[in-house]
């Protein structure tokens, strides 16, 4: 009895492995005339029962039908498969594992091959879209691929893969591989001032702050004329609380390229810190000569003259002899009004900042008395603010 089961367990192998192998014959014809869905429906079936036997080339057709749907231009066959390309690998990968006679590394290679670039372009589109996990195991992928014993002989390093797995690394918040990827990179050569103002910030966010500093210092001492290393220096001592360095380097900045507005307001910035309103005022107002637009300046510029005005208010307000303190008050006022046409040009760049909106609508009242306009102006503002609550 035992000998006849088996004689049927056999029978229904050898079934079953001429099945499977006609279902792969057939994926592979759907597959050379270009009918992606049939030889997905063809390897699906010829693929899914390997009890008998398992079949190094079926999984090297389904990785090649796969392959075939990620890399389609029309969407009917795209939407066959969710993540075909991983689906493609691990089925190469699979074709590799079962190949005991040697017969499947030349054409998985081929296909590997046609899969860096794949999984490159998929890693920019994964990017892009704001999916940057997906986009780090794909430019990983690309890296393990190029790794593969049967790239040996004419192995490359792929710097650029390299950087952009630590950039994408680092949108993910993996610092850990941002800094391994970014480390690399510079081992290579690869990405110059950027590579280390990067791994800098990578290990400065990831509590390694002392090495942050390091690199960042090896970088300017390598690239001492970008700009890029110089405003990671400036920002580093800014926030840092070492405000005469920050000086120094947007000093060197501003040589390099003198027309950048960001770099004046950043030292006006630096001048309100150390209290010297008179220069702070001076590099905002250049700031706006070079850009108009510059929103900050702008707002920066206002709130110096604001806060002036108002020292000057507390000032009135300790004097005790009636006419003199009339004539203070008067002229307190005066820079109250001379204060407006700051913050209504904070508002034609950025109508609905509300922060200028209710310092303006205080000046409004404080002036209403003085000129029925502010009056006019204090109810229009007033409306505008009540609506947006």
């Amino acid at each position: 009895m035992r000998k006849l089961s088996f004689i049927l367990v056999m029978l229904m192998c050898v079934a079953s492995v001429s099945a499977q192998k006609s279902k792969v014959t057939g994926a592979q014809n759907y597959l050379t005339s270009g009918k992606l869905d049939k030889a997905k429906e063809a390897i699906d079936e010829g693929i899914q029962d390997e009890k008998c036997v398992a079949y190094a080339k079926a999984y090297l057709v389904k990785g090649k039908v796969y392959q075939g749907i990620f890399e389609s231009p029309l969407p009917a066959y795209k939407k066959l498969a969710e993540k075909p390309l991983d689906i493609a690998f691990d089925a190469y990968m699979k074709a590799l594992e079962l190949d005991e006679k040697g017969k499947m590394e030349k054409p998985v290679k081929a296909q590997m091959t046609n899969m860096i670039p794949d999984y490159t372009n998929e890693a920019v589109n994964l990017y892009n879209a704001g999916d940057f996990p997906g986009a780090l195991a794909a430019f990983e992928r690309v890296l393990e691929i190029e790794g593969m014993d049967m790239f040996k002989e004419n192995a490359t390093i792929d710097t650029a893969v390299i950087f952009n797995a630590g950039m994408t690394a680092q949108k993910a918040d993996q610092l850990d591989k941002a800094a391994k990827y970014y480390k690399q990179s510079i081992e290579y050569n690869y990405g110059g001032a950027k590579t280390y103002a990067n791994l800098s910030k990578v290990l400065t966010d990831s509590g390694n702050k002392e090495e942050g500093v390091k690199y960042l210092h090896k970088g300017f001492e390598l690239y001492p004329n970008d700009s890029w290393m110089l405003v990671e220096l400036i920002n580093h001592y800014m926030l840092g609380g070492e405000p005469q360095k920050a000086a120094d380097y947007l000093d060197k900045a501003i040589e390099l390229d003198p027309t950048n507005a960001s770099f004046y307001r950043a030292k006006g910035t630096l001048y309100e810190k150390t209290e010297e309103f008179a220069k702070a005022e001076e590099m905002y107002t250049k700031a706006l000569s070079m850009d108009p637009n510059d929103f900050t300046s702008q707002y920066n510029l206002g709130l110096l003259k604001l806060n002036a005005a108002i020292q000057k208010h507390k000032v009135a307000n300790e004097i005790m002899d009636a006419k003199k303190y009339n004539e203070a008050i008067k002229a307190v006022y005066a820079e109250y009004e001379a204060v407006i046409p700051y913050f209504e040009k904070v508002l034609e760049m950025q109508p609905d900042e509300k922060n200028s909106m209710i310092t303006l609508k205080e000046l409004y009242f404080k002036l209403r008395n003085e000129n029925e306009v502010y009056l006019e102006k204090y109810n229009k503002i007033k409306d505008k603010l009540d609506g947006m609550e």
